[in-house]
């Protein structure tokens, strides 16, 4: 019989430790009722109100897993709840909605773009521990990590007579990952904004005609995520942050497959601005 991974929140083995749960409701009586039965479960929840509170708590307590209640919860009604993408891709695997018989149609979306497990909020008693308890441990969650190499950087060539590299609008990158390719254009803030635009584009050089759309990309800045986006049908995706030095890229390309794109240090973004000024 093959061995079945759970999520170690056994009560019955509270010597271990009890596992923290990251809990998202807006209705105050559903937080309630889930740290309730959580609690019962010998459970340390962790609370959130919506998803903006949710992804500060994901930085701060590092929790095991999450529960999203999404019941009668619209993108018109939540505006944060787009904010869930990101909390699915930090805990994949490891997060349960409790929902209705109807789904917002983003928020079945998520459930399909993650496969999340999925409880009927009248059947919270019922299903919370067991769907809790099917979920995989932290450690058996396994993510091929696939480090892509630089081989182009407009910077290190020639710039044109006259012109120096400081003045270019912008800074072009090339990264290889296997027969994967990842062309991306930094171009530094405007005269009246503060936010650097980062524009890219996924393809596959052995296969030119493979469909990359729809793939997770995070954009990660030192203390953590900063944006999630998806790429389109060309394979393309696009982010607008505010300046850090250290930032990278992480390309989902399969299912627990990902390419890691470590960007060089954006001083020359700094000195750009700086000598606009």
């Amino acid at each position: 019989m093959r061995e079945k991974h759970s999520f170690p929140v056994n009560p019955d083995c509270r010597s271990r430790g009890p596992g923290r749960v990251l809990v998202i409701a807006e209705d105050p009586w559903a937080r309630d009722t889930i740290r309730v039965l959580l609690g019962s479960m010998g459970c340390h929840c962790v609370m959130a109100c919506n998803a903006e509170q949710a992804r500060a708590k994901l930085r701060q307590e590092n929790p095991d897993a999450a529960i999203a209640d999404t019941y009668r919860t619209t993108a018109a009604t939540s505006p944060g709840l787009s904010g869930l993408d990101e909390i699915c891709l930090r805990l994949r695997g490891r997060i349960i909605i409790v929902t209705g018989e109807d789904h917002d149609p983003e928020v079945a979306a998520l459930i399909q773009k993650y496969r999340l497990p999925q409880i009927l909020r009248e059947r919270l008693l019922q299903d919370l521990w067991s769907t809790l308890n099917s979920l995989p441990k932290q450690s058996s969650v396994f993510r091929r990590v696939i480090s892509a190499r630089l081989i182009f950087d407009s910077f290190l060539q020639p710039a044109p007579a006259g012109i120096r590299t400081s003045q270019l609008s912008g800074r072009r990158f090339v990264y290889q990952a296997d027969s994967l390719m990842v062309d991306l254009f930094l171009e530094p803030p405007q005269t009246d904004s503060c936010r650097v635009s980062l524009v890219g584009q996924l393809l596959d050089s052995a296969k030119p005609e493979r469909q990359l759309d729809i793939l997770s990309v995070a954009l990660h800045g030192r203390t953590g995520p900063i944006a999630v986006a998806s790429t389109n049908r060309f394979g393309e995706f696009h982010f607008e942050f505010g300046l850090e030095q250290n930032v990278n890229l992480e390309i989902e390309t399969a299912a627990d497959q990902w390419i890691s794109v470590v960007l060089p240090r954006l001083e020359w973004v700094q000195q750009g601005v700086a000598g606009a000024g």
